[in-house]
């Protein structure tokens, strides 16, 4: 079997998928009597976002347990905000670049242990840009492509970090835009590895967690604008107050002078509705249609949240990590697709 291993994006969430994969080494290497890197055992890893980040860490064959790591040291300190996230990015990506430089130092495609594809957005052209390493010969003229600077960009979200150029590549955003579950981006590359033999090819994949409901107010996008699709903006703050107001067509004057005499915080949010709506969808859609066209080749991994987590929802980390064990219907499909 030709084994394919992908990677959903989500943010914090990744902490989840970390541990899977952590859990899934550990079950593998019990039931294979062997001790190997997860990344070592698929014949093409894909990735988009924290996936990506995942995914290049694995083909460049970091262990598992070594980016839960990575992952509880990174996180408390990357989601810290440098602004509002009105007229910037909310976060700096100084320390995931500082970070990952510390893991995979001037690694590049060229140098990936296993085959890898990763995700990200042209915003100039509006484009998929995919990052692969050297399964395909055309890929040759980009294997000097830092993996660092690839992680960069494939979780690049908009209004939570800047845009990222890499060697060969300008204005790239998360991949989360067009493949926030890559399955089917990998199921493509892995169908022309092995000439369209669906039945020769086993995919495990991992997801950051089934939301119990969107971390967003559902009723203020009946009717919402541009605005409150873009901004979640939190309800006890002068923000809020200000769309309110406006919504009310209040006069100027009046909307101005709540606005000053107002205690309350500026402005704070729980991320943009717009684009978890199109994260997540999209990563249920692929998963569908993955499934369809592998049947019992096919194994998903994405457990249901208790609460909510929003891309940035530092604060709920913990309650990520009680829900990465397998149940015993995964663990027997897991270990016999692996065989």
């Amino acid at each position: 079997m030709f084994k394919v291993l992908t990677l959903d994006g989500g943010g914090v969430r990744g902490y989840l998928s970390a541990k899977i994969l952590a859990n899934l080494e550990t079950v593998l290497n019990n039931a294979y009597a062997d001790e190997l890197a997860i990344g070592a055992r698929f014949d093409l890893i894909a990735g988009t976002s924290t996936g990506g980040i995942i995914a290049c860490a694995l083909a460049a064959g970091i262990s598992a347990k070594e980016v839960v790591a990575l992952y509880e040291s990174l996180i408390p300190e990357l989601f810290v905000p440098v602004s509002d996230g009105i007229f910037e990015p909310k976060y700096s990506a100084k320390i995931l670049r500082e970070k990952l430089e510390a893991v995979l130092g001037d690694q590049t495609l060229a140098d990936v242990a296993t085959p890898l594809c990763i995700t990200s957005v042209d915003v100039e052209n509006s484009a998929a840009r995919f990052h692969k390493s050297d399964y395909f010969k055309r890929h040759a003229t980009r294997l000097d492509e830092k993996l660092v600077d690839i992680a960069l960009a494939t979780s690049a979200a908009p209004t939570y970090f800047s845009l990222v150029d890499t060697l060969h590549s300008s204005h790239l955003t998360d991949g989360g835009m067009v493949a926030n579950n890559p399955s089917l981006v990998a199921l493509i590359d892995a169908m022309k590895l092995t000439d369209g033999a669906l039945q020769k090819i086993a995919l495990i994949s991992i997801g950051t967690g089934e939301q119990p409901n969107m971390p967003y107010n559902v009723e203020h996008l009946n009717d919402a604008g541009q605005l409150e699709w873009m901004v979640d903006i939190e309800a006890n703050t002068k923000a809020a107050k200000v769309v309110e107001n406006m919504k009310k067509k209040r006069s100027k004057i009046g909307i101005g002078m709540d606005y000053i005499f107002s205690s309350k915080k500026v402005f704070d949010s729980k991320g943009s509705p717009l684009i978890e709506l199109l994260m997540n969808a999209q990563s249920k859609l692929a998963h569908e249609q993955t499934r369809f066209l592998l049947q019992q080749n096919y194994v998903r991994i994405n457990p249901k949240l208790s609460v909510p987590v929003a891309l940035d929802a530092v604060q709920q980390l913990e309650s990520l990590k009680n829900l990465a064990d397998l149940d015993e219907q995964q663990y027997n499909a897991v270990v016999q697709l692996m065989r």
